[in-house]
């Protein structure tokens, strides 16, 4: 059956059913998803925030809950219905701001709740085996454990690690809060492999992350991000502004759904859209397409940076980039002369080893065009301000795990760089690591260099891991919680708005909220009256007191409040926040810390051009990580549904290098760097340039990504790893 054909089948299909977004539809055909019946799938009608109905001649009654989904960025509102205390239906919320879209993910959650692999009570490792414990055992037992090692190690000796597998957006600020209170520096977090460059980014430049405003532009740039895959919603959006006039241009390695509809798209080698960015600096300053009043009145380096991009010329970038040059002038007129503008950044720009100074390219690039928070741009949305409940002023002198090498990243975060912790384990620098407390988190599948994290889990004296499943990090545990999904818990979402999400369903046989077990455990080991709260409304409450207000106030609000200060260009009242209160295209902070106080290219640690030698045998561009539709990092593998639509991890690769190989599209295959080999499935695209190959993150042995990724070459300024541009080879398994 053709192309075209099967196309026209499946969205008669999608029409039909009420299904999947045309987003959604089309991600999920490039991850092979087509065979598959797509009814259920997309948006469905919202109901009342929380009512009973019942049914004719029925005894029981269902109850209709309006909540969020929490387990990915965009938060679609969803409707629960509840028979007894059992989910039977989750719905799309149509009142929602999602208009009651719900993706693959979203639908299958009662699948999740109701696993039957779903870990459901306490368990302490003797040997092999693994004992069922009570949870006062199991508090008991890790606060002596704690305790003993703070005091033959000092508390350093201690890393708490928040995961994001539990969704929870509250509970983090808990650990942190526990962390202090027990002494220990070493908090760390998926912060250290996710959005924390970014944030350093776009705060060092001008002090946020802008959201780009779909509505009213005339010009979009989507760059290292496929929002078909990772945000529908945000892919409509961009959609309906092409079809209202707006130009597209889309920078990815790989050719995504959404290039068909862009009108430029530069395939870029992974690792180097810095230079791209400063090469199309360079030709919109030199061809005068930048906001002179808006660089003169609130920029700070504009001079510098003219001297910097004269060096980034299309003709040369063309070599570094592989892009024409043509192209690269393209795109930069176009998104110089069509004003408004926005960009839409992924996490991609996020995963490499020059990343900060990347992500301050394309800010700067926004910024002199004149597009920020400006209709049409990059909005600038206020923060709420929670009460801090870190207790920073118990912060400890000694500093975490990477901050010597980060000092700047430590500055931002005041976290662990999680990506040295294995190091720092292995080799007792700079201090000894003798425990770790994972709450939702898996490193062994999300961290660099997984064969040396491996070795780092089994050095250490005492693991325990609180999740919702026994994932491969918990196997290595001494001690294995149960937690509870975000149905079973009450939490706040402070994203444009603040809402209070009570909790839906009773807690799953004997799970237990992240933020219970922090409480808890905060009063075991010692610290009771840093933990005064008798539930989580009490301590939301505490939270909220700067705002106003409470929960009560906020359960009546089934919409949330809304706290962004509204309106365009806030800058020119209250400036930027940096510390000149403009955008600082020279950044002083930079120049303190030793780092280069302009957005400089470097190239990538391990490519073609740094390190040919070793490109003679490793000639292929690995780029990893790229969102799965149905999968949101490394969760959700194990949920029936969603596996038959993408049941195997794959090497994306170009049958034109595959010929070259000898491999055939679905032969197993060997992907190798310096750090070890992966065992994957061949899947010919003809997206991908023939020198880059592409494997997806999230997989478990034998298929994790991240035993190829390193962990000793990072981001000088951020600590974060080169997920997305390192070397490789592959070869059909034998």
């Amino acid at each position: 059956m053709g192309k075209d054909k099967i196309m026209a089948e499946r969205e008669e299909l999608v029409k039909t059913k009420g299904g999947l977004t045309r987003a959604q539809f089309l991600a999920l055909m490039e991850w092979g998803a087509l065979g598959l019946s797509l009814g259920g799938f997309g948006f469905i009608s919202g109901c009342a925030t929380k009512s009973r109905v019942k049914g004719v001649g029925e005894k029981s009654t269902t109850e209709l809950i309006n909540t969020v989904c929490r387990i990915c960025g965009p938060r679609c509102g969803m409707t629960a219905s509840i028979e007894g205390d059992r989910i039977e239906k989750l719905e799309g919320w149509k009142e929602f701001k999602s208009k009651g879209y719900l993706c693959p993910m979203g639908l299958s959650l009662k699948e999740l709740v109701y696993a039957p692999d779903r870990l459901k009570y306490p368990m302490k490792k003797e040997g092999n085996d693994w004992k069922r414990i009570s949870w006062d055992e199991a508090l008991d037992i890790i606060a002596e454990k704690l305790n003993g090692i703070k005091k033959e190690y000092g508390a350093e000796a201690v890393d708490f690690h928040f995961g994001k597998a539990l969704v929870a957006q509250e509970s983090r600020y808990y650990m942190e809060r526990l962390c202090n209170a027990f002494g220990t520096p070493n908090y760390s977090s998926v912060g250290s492999q996710c959005h924390g460059a970014k944030l350093m980014g776009y705060k060092l430049t001008y002090g946020c992350i802008p959201k780009p405003d779909y509505k009213n532009t005339k010009c979009i740039i989507v760059w290292g991000c496929n929002p078909e895959a990772s945000d529908p919603l945000a892919a409509e959006s961009i959609l309906k502004a092409k079809e209202g006039g707006a130009k597209l241009i889309v920078i990815d390695p790989i050719k995504i759904s959404l290039t068909k509809e862009a009108d430029v798209h530069l395939q870029v080698r992974p690792g180097t859209d810095g230079a791209l960015a400063l090469s199309m600096l360079n030709v919109i300053i030199s061809e005068n397409l930048y906001d002179k009043e808006f660089v003169e009145n609130w920029t700070v380096g504009f001079d510098k940076l003219v001297d910097l991009v004269k060096g980034y010329s299309p003709e040369k970038v063309s070599e570094i980039a592989w892009i024409p040059a043509d192209m690269i002038r393209e795109a930069a007129r176009m998104y110089g002369s069509n004003k408004p503008a926005c960009i839409c950044q992924g996490n991609a720009l996020d995963l490499h080893t020059n990343t900060v100074q990347m992500i301050r390219s394309v800010a700067i690039l926004q910024a002199v065009c004149g597009n920020l928070d400006v209709a049409g741009g990059g909005l600038v949305e206020s923060e709420a301000k929670l009460a801090d409940i870190s207790l920073a002023e118990k912060r400890p002198e000694v500093k975490p795990v990477g901050a010597a090498e980060h000092p700047l990243f430590y500055e931002f975060r005041y976290q662990a760089q999680a990506n040295h912790l294995p190091e720092a384990i292995l080799s007792e620098d700079p201090y000894p690591i003798r425990a770790m407390v994972v709450v939702g988190g898996n490193p062994l599948l999300t961290g660099p260099n997984a064969n040396k994290m491996r070795k780092a889990l089994k050095k250490l004296d005492f693991v325990v891991v609180m999740d919702l499943f026994m994932t491969p990090t918990a196997e290595f545990a001494d001690i294995v919680l149960p937690a509870a999904t975000f149905f079973e818990r009450a939490d706040l979402v402070t994203r444009g708005k603040i809402m209070f999400l009570d909790k839906v369903i009773p807690e799953y046989e004997e799970s237990r909220p992240d933020w219970k077990f922090i409480f808890e455990l905060g009063k075991k080991l010692g610290y009771e009256e840093y933990f005064p709260w008798k539930d989580a409304e009490e301590a939301f409450d505490h939270r909220l007191a700067p705002l106003g207000i409470t929960v009560e106030q906020l359960k009546k609000e089934p919409l949330g409040i809304a706290l962004s200060e509204e309106g365009y260009k806030k800058y020119e009242k209250n400036g930027f926040k940096t510390p000149s209160k403009k955008v600082e295209i020279y950044s002083e902070k930079l120049e303190k810390f030793g780092y280069d106080p302009l957005p400089v290219y470097v190239e990538p640690n391990e490519s073609p051009v740094s390190k040919p030698n070793l490109a003679e045998e490793y000639s292929l561009v690995l780029t990893s990580g790229a969102r799965i539709p149905v999968y949101m990092h490394t969760m959700m593998r194990n949920i029936k549904s969603l596996r038959k639509m993408v049941p195997d991890p794959v090497l994306n690769i170009n049958p034109k290098k595959a010929k070259e190989l000898k491999i055939e599209d679905g032969d197993g295959v060997v992907v190798e760097t310096l750090r070890g080999g992966i065992e994957v499935k061949a899947k010919f695209t003809k997206e991908i340039d023939p020198r880059v190959v592409h494997v997806p993150h999230g997989w478990s042995d034998p298929a994790n990504v991240n035993v190829l990724t390193d962990d000793e070459v990072l981001d000088p300024i951020s600590g974060f790893p080169a997920y997305k541009s390192l070397l490789c080879r592959a070869r059909k398994k034998a």
